[in-house]
């Protein structure tokens, strides 16, 4: 089977027009050639891929599935594109940074942002994935740093603790407990309680710690960061234990974050990997959120 690059083209864009003369127009080629181009993809293919509807083309059922595959190769080719494009403009000043969501609110924009005024001519990219276990994966695999809330257990990341934060609880304007200095874990006994989803490692050390002090929560939200908790607790939700800088959370309308009384810290880690040597701009990188610490 020979299939070229020039039929599944023609192929993705009369699917997406339904017509071969906009199909066409949009390709630049002349009726007959899309035409062409659609018929020889169906002889390689051994199938039929359209059915004609008045003056439209419907994709047949198997067209439809292989549409599905068409669009990822062709993303596929876009991102090969734009890499290269990438390549040519900025050469090798590239840096990958991936993060979970609570580190790309802020942590991550003030590091990238430091980092600019130092080196404005490279290329940064910023992934955001839900996980830890994924940002460590990603890490392991080709990613410069990666950004998560705990510090990864694998002994093959070298890592910097960056920010270290107390917890905080989180209430409702006009709460009951809003006017305390402090909040404690038994103050909490029975609220309706908004937690980090459960694959996050610090919504396990809370839970341990409330398992651990016989104090028993509602808890109906779960939610990945700690911006969109705040934003429940605000409308009046719940409360919530968070791992956030207290100037952060004292930007969120609608909430007060108070001091909660607990063993507990929250961390932003920086990592990256031992089996590979750190580019220039990823060593530049490095020195700037050292200097972010020891500042």
């Amino acid at each position: 089977m020979k299939i070229t690059f020039r039929q599944v083209d023609a192929f993705r864009t009369v699917v997406s027009t339904g017509t071969v003369t906009e199909a066409a127009t949009m390709l630049g080629i002349s009726q007959p050639a899309v035409s062409r181009l659609i018929s020889d993809l169906e002889a390689e293919v051994g199938f039929q891929l359209f059915q004609r509807s008045g003056r439209v083309l419907v994709p047949t059922e198997e067209a439809r599935l292989l549409a599905v595959e068409v669009r990822q190769a062709i993303s596929g080719m876009e991102h090969i594109k734009e890499t290269a494009r990438a390549i040519g403009e900025y050469g090798h000043a590239r840096l990958n940074l991936v993060t979970t969501p609570t580190c790309s609110l802020q942590l991550a924009p003030d590091l990238i942002a430091a980092f600019a005024a130092k080196r404005p001519n490279t290329l940064v990219q910023l992934e955001i994935e839900a996980i830890d276990d994924t940002v460590e994966w990603r890490v392991s695999q080709n990613f410069d740093f990666g950004l998560t809330t705990s510090e990864p257990p694998n002994p093959s990341f070298e890592r910097l603790i960056v920010r270290r934060d107390d917890v905080c609880c989180v209430l409702p304007l006009g709460h009951r407990l809003a006017d305390r200095d402090i909040i404690r874990a038994r103050d909490l006994a029975g609220e309706s309680f908004i937690s980090y989803v459960s694959s996050s490692r610090f919504r396990f050390e809370v839970d341990e710690f409330f398992e651990a002090e016989g104090v028993e929560r509602i808890t109906r939200h779960e939610t990945r960061t700690t911006d969109a908790i705040c934003r429940l607790v605000a409308r009046g939700l719940g409360v919530s234990v968070v791992g956030c800088s207290k100037s952060y959370l004292e930007t969120m309308p609608g909430c007060v974050a108070l001091p909660f009384e607990a063993p507990l810290s929250f961390r932003a880690v920086m990592f990256w990997s031992k089996n590979k040597p750190l580019s220039a701009v990823a060593r530049d990188f490095l020195d700037i959120a050292r200097a972010s610490v020891s500042g």
